[in-house]
This record gives C-alpha cells, structure tokens and sequence, in this order.
C-alpha cells in the first residue's frame, strides 16, 4: 500500500514538472519553490538556485550558488527557506536524473555565501519540504522517513550538531507543526506522529488515515487539521491523538490548511477549496478552480487568497460569500482573479505591505508581485532585462 502510493505520487508530481517545463536556459523543474519574507527581503528557493530580493521592487540582491560548480553540485532546492539568526536554510531536492541531494544548506543572509551544509548520511533522501525550527532546534524532515532536529543555536554560531533522529515508516514530504514541548508530523505511512521536541520520542500516533499524509497539520485551540491522500480531512485532539472528526471531500487533499475565526480552508487535488466548519468538520461552502490546489490559502483582512495548477490566482471576500443551495460559490463570484500569470502555481503566497508574491512553478519569471486589493501586477522576479538598443 505504502509503495503504491509513494509511486502514485512521484507519478504526479513528475507530471507537473513535465507539463510545465519550458525553455530559458535552465533545466526542468523537480522541485516545489518556496518563499518567505522578512522585513523588506525576500528569500526564494527555485530550482536550481536560491534568492534575495528586495520585496517592495523585485530588485535582486544575491543568488545561491553564484556560478555552477559540476564538480561540487547542489540543489535542486525544495520548501520555503527559513530564516534563523543571519542563515537561511535551505533543503536539497530531487534532480532531473532521479538522484537527491541530500543535505540543508545554511547560507549568510547577506551575502549568500555557503556557510554549511548538513548531511545526515546513509540512506537520507531529499528534503522536499525545507526545515521549520521552535528558536531551539531546527526540525528538518527527509525522504528517507526521518525527522532530524538540529541544535538551532549551534547552526547560527557554529557547525550543525544533530540531536536526535525519529524515524517513521515511508516518506517525509511535508514540514512538521512545532508547539509547545511537540512536534506534530504527517508521514507516507499513513500516520500522524506526536514527538517530545526536547528528545525525540513518540507520544502519541495517530493510524486513522488509510493513506499518506503529505501536509503540515495546522494547530489551533488545541486541535490538529490536517488531509490526507485517502480523500479524507481530519481533524484530531493535539494532546493525545483522538479522533474529533473526519469529513470526505472529493479529491485526494495535498493542501496544507488554514483555520480563522473557526473555518478551516484548504483545497483538494481536483481544484476544490473547502470552507469547513472547525468544531463539526461540516462543510459550509466549495469554490471550484480549474486545477489541482496545492499551495496553502492565505487569508488578509477578510479575504482568501489562493493560487492553482490551473495558474489562475483567486481573492475571495469571505464577507460577502453567498454559496447557492448546494453549497457551491460561483466562480465568477471572486473579488478578483488574475489570469495572465501564464504558469501553474504551486507554492504558498506571501502577502506584504498590500502586495501578494506569488512564486511560478517555472519558467524565466520565478514570482510575480500583485496588488492584494485588485489584483494587477506591481512587478515581476527578476525584473525584465533592458530592452535592446536598435542600430
């Protein structure tokens, strides 16, 4: 069963890269790209290179690495970077060759320039999701069903040093949620793990689903929400594990969730996004796009911001919501919907300063700046190259 659907969804993931591949100078994509903001910098993992730019204009401030190196490669580069101290840490990926490589990579903030690199060594796969960290430990989860936790405060002033190592039964391909004393990681074995952050021991699992469970669960007033590949969403006690409810929803769920004012949001593989209610899981309205939904929904000041493979971006009034009698909104029924961005979108918005950044899965343009209040584009990463002089 485990295997099945470890083929099933490499099969979709290579079907993205290949439908969206295109020319420019750089090879297909094999990884999802990434993207967080800090201040006024942006940090953008894409393919085969790492970012910094400046988030209000798109101006680029350094790329990782500087030039290639075929005798030393690295990348391709998976997952929002995280930003710890001056390092920004970034996960190697899957190759065009089916390889991985297998390290988090810490580079200066300012510069870019490598300052290390973590292997775990043996059997370890590619870190498709990056790492997320509590201040103390870097938690960073690997294909070979490992979660690996670094000391966080000996990355910034020093060489990684790994503390503990947990192991699950199958992939890792999602960040795990850190609160409190816990760590809460889905795995491809079908499983939901409750981990001691400070050791690295089970507390509790949850065995419900009946398929993998590739999403970071959300957290909040105490419950976990998180889907699963067996078209089912879960909502769970983040105490002990048990079961509060689960809903069908129609489609496999490769969506991380978002909770606000007790809705939960998120999207399925056939391009739906669900509105459910967080104490009963029942739903309160779909909204159909054309293509799968991958990338988290993002919600500011009253409105949903969502991206698809279909690579429209969406904005939802959820004040003004009126979903017909089967619970259905219609589609024409956005706030706006910007259609011109030309490329499938995978990876989770971030909105700054009223401006969505929105990165491409591929292509020569790696994120496309948009006003959050219409929708118009404000600029494009990297910018366009000066137009030729004519003789």
């Amino acid at each position: 069963m485990n295997s099945k659907y470890v083929r099933i969804s490499l099969a979709l993931v290579a079907g993205t890269f290949l439908l969206t591949a295109c020319g420019g100078g750089e090879p297909e994509p094999t990884a999802f790209p990434g993207l967080i903001v800090d201040g006024n910098a942006a940090y953008l993992a894409s393919n085969l290179l790492v970012y910094k730019f400046d988030a209000q204009n798109g101006t680029e401030n350094w790329q990782f690495p500087a030039s290639q190196d075929n005798a030393n490669p690295r990348g391709p580069f998976s997952g929002a970077p995280l930003k710890v101290g001056n390092l920004i840490i970034v996960g190697g990926s899957t190759n065009s060759t089916g390889g991985a490589d297998p390290h988090l990579y810490a580079l200066n903030s300012d510069t870019g320039q490598e300052v290390w690199r973590f292997g775990p060594g043996g059997p370890a796969k590619e870190f498709m999701a990056g790492a997320v960290t509590d201040g103390q430990r870097i938690y960073a989860p690997n294909g070979d069903g490992s979660l690996y936790a670094i000391d966080a405060t000996q990355a910034v002033s020093g060489q990684p040093k790994l503390l503990w190592q947990f192991n699950t039964g199958n992939r890792l391909w999602s960040l795990p949620r850190v609160a409190g004393n816990a760590v809460y990681q889905g795995s491809f074995d079908h499983k939901l793990y409750a981990i001691d952050a400070a050791t690295g021991k089970e507390l509790w699992q949850f065995d419900g689903a009946t398929a993998p469970i590739a999403v970071q669960p959300a957290l909040s007033d105490g419950v976990l929400y998180f889907g699963a590949f067996d078209s089912y969403f879960y909502a769970v006690n983040a105490s002990d594990g048990k079961l509060r409810w689960k809903t069908p929803v129609d489609g496999w769920v490769w969506c991380n969730a978002t909770v606000d004012n007790g809705v939960v949001y998120f999207g399925d593989v056939h391009g739906k996004v669900y509105a459910l209610d967080a104490a009963t899981g029942q739903r309160k309205w779909t909204y159909v796009a054309h293509d799968t939904i991958r990338a988290q929904p993002i919600i500011n000041q009253g409105t949903l911001f969502f991206v698809s493979e279909d690579t429209n971006a969406y904005a939802l009034n959820l004040k003004t919501i009126k979903p017909d009698a089967a619970g259905v909104v219609d589609y024409n029924a956005t706030q706006w919907r910007n259609d011109t961005l030309g490329r499938r979108l995978v990876s989770r918005p971030v909105i700054t300063d009223g401006t969505i950044l929105i990165p491409l899965f591929d292509g020569n343009i790696k994120v496309w700046a948009l006003d959050a209040s219409n929708g118009s584009r404000k600029y494009q990463f990297p910018p366009p190259p000066p137009p030729t002089a004519t003789p």
